[in-house]
């Protein structure tokens, strides 16, 4: 029987309900949840970590680099097959993203959670966490990097991103699809992602990347602000191709040597930032400035990204979106 390592780290999937109602996340250690639901060892051979037992907004890059140092040692470990990690969904996306980034190994690793919790009517848990580690078993899932099972699909890191707040339909790759389905605890795989450059975590120091979204007419103090603090990096989150306020533009001219790295993500939901227009506050005019087009990566990744570019301290950003 092949083996899975579970990694707890809370969220929903982990809470239980307070007096008056209302979900206390990450306070159900792991094995409590394997066992409340109902998953055998006589028909699965689990393995329990506690790492962490939070919300996962409390859950940092630096929590997501102590994840992905353990996950990385613990994946050298021949007898274990996969790794499924239960985490809260709210920062779902950005976890799988930087684990996709960099754990390097040909064996599954899925990230689950719940929108629901155990004691609520229609929860998901069970069935995520079985299907994820159905999945983890499974050989077709080699070379798949870091994936995520929600509500019997199976998504790509990269593209994966919470769209509802609480519809057991939680996520989705909108544009591109899931990778596959878990239908009566078969694995059925459409296709695979391409594999991106793993990037080290072990003896980093991983900078502090923020995110701005931007709108007409800003007047662009914030970015003064973030300037004025040497901040090592920002993503701007521009509209369609990458624009932003005409404001913004001057500002951003005086970031002249370039000191703070600057990527410009897209709002939309689909697409890629892209220097078509020539005009002030355009994409083109930002990358005039010395801004990095960020590809088709929304915010939130392109701050992962970046944040690991800079702590490896590669230089030619612009090549690695």
């Amino acid at each position: 029987m092949k083996k899975v390592l579970v990694i707890s780290t809370g969220g929903t999937i982990a809470s239980e309900k307070t007096d008056d109602g209302k979900l206390t996340s990450g306070t159900l250690k792991g094995e409590q949840i394997i066992n409340l639901c109902g998953l055998s060892k006589d028909e699965f051979n689990i393995e329990i970590i506690e790492l962490f037992n939070l919300p996962s907004m409390h859950i940092d890059i630096h929590k997501m680099q102590e994840l992905s140092l353990l996950i990385n040692e613990k994946i050298r470990d021949e007898t274990i097959a996969g790794i499924v990690i239960t985490h809260g969904t709210d920062s779902l996306e950005e976890t799988s993203y930087f684990l996709n980034l960099t754990i390097d190994s040909d064996k599954p690793v899925i990230v689950t959670g719940s929108q629901r919790s155990l004691s609520d009517v229609g929860s998901d848990v069970y069935s995520n966490l079985r299907n994820s580690i159905i999945c983890a078993t499974d050989e077709h899932m080699q070379n798949t990097g870091v994936t995520v099972v929600f509500n019997e699909r199976i998504y790509s890191a990269r593209y994966i991103k919470k769209i509802h707040s609480s519809n057991l339909q939680g996520f989705d790759s909108l544009g591109r699809g899931y990778l596959g389905i878990v239908d009566n605890d078969t694995v059925y795989l459409y296709q695979k992602p391409i594999k991106e450059k793993t990037l080290n975590v072990k003896n980093v120091s991983i900078p502090y990347v923020d995110i701005v979204k931007t709108f007409a007419g800003q007047n662009g103090m914030v970015f003064e602000f973030l300037l004025g603090k040497d901040i090592e990096g920002i993503i701007i989150e521009g509209s369609g191709r990458g624009q932003v306020a005409a404001n913004i533009s001057d500002i951003l001219s005086k970031n002249t040597n370039h000191n703070t790295k600057i990527v410009i993500a897209t709002s939309t939901e689909e697409g890629r930032v892209y220097p078509t227009y020539d005009y002030k506050g355009s994409a083109n005019d930002l990358l005039s400035k010395g801004c990095i087009m960020g590809g088709d990566l929304d915010s939130k990744k392109a701050r992962i990204k970046l944040s690991l570019l800079l702590a490896n301290g590669i230089e030619d950003i612009g090549l690695y979106f």
